[in-house]
């Protein structure tokens, strides 16, 4: 029951496909075909029809389909290889293997992008392949993967891609094979391997997690690499830094000092700066405090960096020995970071003002130095602390010195106003940026937040919507990588505004670059909209169905989930058919678990579906993987008492009794309900409540209920009513209102029920005057009250 849309879309990331595309507005859209395939019958819902958020309706394409994405490239017959060695079938030919390994390859020599998890481990498995069938490989094929054209062109794409952290590993280990495969003897003399490709092995192995397989590369070719610049050390030492490893990166800063190389101010501010872009603090402090060649000190600008860096990142404590040592140093080339460092003492901008008047007046000739540089350092720290007030009050210490905001202090009151999640005043933030084409390149971390705010704030807003599809624009048309928050916020938004297309078209080209924990993100965008009872049935399908293709990973628990909030939703052939889904998943993990089962019966019994209890019962009684334990017998029993099939109910109720974990206390109140319709309900719920006397089970307000309605489907007014009137000796609880109204509702036959007014009238007529409040409707054995209860668990 997937949409045709969702089937196509995400049948083309598995297998491999293209989709067609049209360019409209500069975007670049995925179109339909018009045919659309049947579907089972749904509610129908109407939504007014809007622009789509890649592209107005458009005709269908008359073009040939679109080229494979690049990321997608070689990927399906490397994915039938590994599918094959699992099930130990026949895989493909080495011929397309062979093919579709360079192509990976060559297809990403220009725009390397991101390798996950997934792709990193086909490489492996297909490269292991092939090079155990290296003695059967063509000429060719032999040339498309062990040439060193192709070799050098692996390195070079696994050094340039962002590998995802669950890759990197594995990453290491192909870059291992072809670097060994470039060492060995190819008629040509051994070690005859390049030295651009010796740097790209370098680089993969020094900042993937092995450095000290780096440092040997260093050290063993280093006659072939000394004249390299930067230094391939500076790239081990970075390594190190990254894993946080004190020990070894002075170890290797000795290592320079035997090669005849320093490591001086110049190549300690190089790390540094690199390291701070790319916000790994540990690494950052590891490298800065790692000792220079002949006790040389950092440059100014290092220590700048490096405390103005440590305050945004909440750290002065280590700072400040960085910040003393500027003592010395004039206050007109540390003006900004005294002022920084001042605001992060807790002054306000009132006292930094004034600290910046005590400096100028003392220093005439630093007054050049208070520029907007310092103001926009002020701000950004206000940021980091999440101070949008503080915020404001140091930009407005611009105009007091009166200097001239630029482009950077824009950005940073744009990512002010996003943190307070002021819309209006972000987007007028945006008019005053220069380009916001640019920042989507120089800034897009904050592009990012400016999107994900949007997308939060946009709810059925046309006009923020199209603003958000603009700023997407070059994003979109750059395949600049989005953060996975940011693509769960679009993904949310598209699927409240039931924009189906814009999900697929969003998702289609994006998914593969994402590692698991990334992916979950999105995918609780899809489930969280599931999930939302107040979507309708219809659209909470739709999205379903994009993510049964689009997340084949989601779990049990959670697929469980979706499955309930589809009986709650009153659909029990969605839930039911979510439920099969899981049943003929092809993983083990995937499959029904015991609390499946208890939770669909439930779910079964809510909605009456006595055609689907039977149905999952022999589904259960098939099911040699899932141990019987009293929670999902209860669930059963359950499920055919409210289907008005008592006699199977207490059949499971007898295969319970004779389970090794026995009956529990839900066990007794499904016990009751199942005597409401028996043939003999009500001598065996009278022998089941003396049982529960004799064994001294406690019997608490439910369970004592569940007895009294049990008497009283029975049309036993006499004992029902009784059974209220002695309900505070037996229990120690006094009747309530919902007391009341759940004898009224239970018992049979208007006439009945008159018997049960006329009677609370007398005896309970406060609680009977309470219960007239409520709405009665009627039904086909009389009238009930529209009583808040919780139903049964099990």
């Amino acid at each position: 029951m997937q949409s045709h849309l969702s089937r196509r879309v995400f049948r083309a990331i598995l297998n491999n496909e293209p989709l067609s595309s049209v360019h409209c507005r500069n975007r670049l859209i995925h179109t339909l075909r018009s045919h659309r395939s049947r579907r089972l019958a749904l509610p129908a819902t109407h939504h007014a029809q809007r622009r789509g958020f890649f592209a107005f309706p458009t005709p269908p394409p008359t073009g040939p389909p679109a080229a494979t994405l690049p990321s997608e490239v070689g990927l399906r017959p490397m994915r039938d290889l590994m599918r094959a060695l699992q099930d130990k079938s026949r895989g493909p030919a080495n011929g397309v293997l062979a093919k579709a390994f360079q192509d990976f390859f060559t297809t990403r020599a220009d725009a390397p992008g991101v390798i996950t998890d997934f792709q990193a481990r086909l490489l492996m498995v297909t490269w292991k392949h092939l090079r155990s069938q290296e003695e059967e490989l063509e000429p060719e094929d032999w040339h498309r993967i062990f040439s060193t054209e192709n070799l050098e062109n692996m390195l070079f794409v696994l050094s340039e891609a962002k590998c995802l952290p669950n890759s990197r590993e594995v990453i290491q280990r192909v870059a291992r094979y072809a670097f060994l495969e470039l060492c060995e003897d190819q008629g040509f003399g051994p070690n005859q391997i390049s030295r651009p490709a010796l740097l790209a092995y370098i680089n993969i192995q020094a900042l993937n997690g092995n450095p000290e397989e780096a440092r040997h590369v260093v050290e063993k070719f280093w006659n072939r690499l000394q004249k390299s610049s930067p230094s391939p050390w500076l790239t081990v030492m970075k390594g190190f830094a990254i894993n946080n490893d004190r020990r070894q990166l002075r170890r290797t800063t000795e290592n320079l000092e035997e090669h005849g190389i320093q490591f001086d101010p110049a190549s300690h501010e190089e790390l540094v700066k690199i390291l701070i872009g790319q916000d790994l603090l540990s690494a950052v402090q590891t490298i800065y405090d790692c000792p220079l060649s002949k006790n040389q000190e950092p440059t100014l600008a290092t220590k700048e960096d490096a405390i103005k860096y440590a305050i945004l990142r909440s750290e002065t404590d280590w700072a400040e020995p960085i910040f003393k040592s500027l003592s010395r140093v004039p206050v007109t080339e540390t003006m900004e970071i005294v002022l920084l460092w001042e605001a992060a003492h807790g002054k306000s901008a009132s006292a930094v003002a004034e600290k910046a008047g005590a400096l100028t007046e003392a220093h005439p000739e630093a007054k050049m130095s208070l520029n907007i540089t310092c103001v926009n350092s002020l701000i950004a720290y206000a940021n980091s602390i999440k101070d949008t007030h503080l915020a404001a009050e140091f930009a407005s210490l611009a105009s007091e010195w009166g200097l001239q905001p630029d482009v950077q202090t824009h950005q940073l009151q744009l990512e002010s106003s996003i943190q307070a999640g002021h819309v209006k005043e972000a987007l007028q933030s945006v008019e005053e940026l220069y380009d916001i084409n640019r920042m989507a390149f120089e800034n897009l971390p904050l592009m990012n937040k400016l999107i994900t705010m949007l997308c939060k704030q946009s709810g059925q807003d046309d006009a923020l919507f199209d603003r958000i599809s603009s700023f997407l624009d070059p994003v979109f048309d750059n395949n600049v990588r989005l953060e996975s928050e940011t693509l769960a916020a679009l993904t949310k938004m598209l699927l409240y505004r039931h924009d189906w297309e814009g999900v697929s078209a969003l998702l289609r080209p994006r998914l593969a670059l994402y590692d698991d924990e990334e992916r979950t993100k999105v995918r609780n965008s899809l489930t969280n909209f599931i999930t939302d009872r107040s979507q309708e049935a219809s659209d909470a399908w739709e999205a379903y169905g994009l993510l049964q293709i689009a997340f084949p990973e989601t779990g049990v628990s959670m697929r469980t989930e979706i499955m309930t909030s589809f009986f709650k939703r009153n659909r029990s052939d969605l839930g039911f058919l979510v439920f099969g889904h899981m049943r003929q998943a092809e993983h083990f993990t995937r499959r029904p678990k015991p609390d499946t089962y208890a939770r669909c019966f439930q779910g079964l019994a809510r909605t009456q579906d006595a055609k689907n209890v039977e149905t999952v019962h022999n589904m259960l009684k098939l099911d040699v993987e899932v141990d019987l334990n009293t929670r999902l017998l209860n669930g059963l029993m359950l499920a055919y008492a409210a289907c008005d099939m008592p006699e199977k109910s207490m059949e499971v109720f007898r295969e319970i009794l004779q389970s090794d974990e026995g009956p529990s206390h839900k066990t007794i109140s499904i016990f009751f309900k199942l005597c409401e319709k028996h043939h003999n309900g009500t001598q065996e719920a009278i022998k089941m409540m003396g049982k529960v006397k004799l064994l001294e089970i406690t019997v608490d307000r439910p369970l004592y209920m569940a007895y009294v309605e049990a008497l009283a489907s029975q049309c036993e007014f006499d004992l029902a009513t009784d059974a209220v009137d002695q309900m505070q000796s037996e229990t120690g609880y006094t009747p309530t209102r919902n007391s009341i109204g759940l004898l009224y509702n239970a018992i049979p036959y208007q006439y009945w029920k008159d018997e049960v007014e006329k009677w609370a009238q007398v005896k309970y007529p406060e609680l009977w005057a309470q219960l007239e409040e409520i709405e009665r409707t009627e039904h086909e054995e009389g009238q009930k009250f529209e009583l808040n209860v919780a139903e049964i668990t099990i």
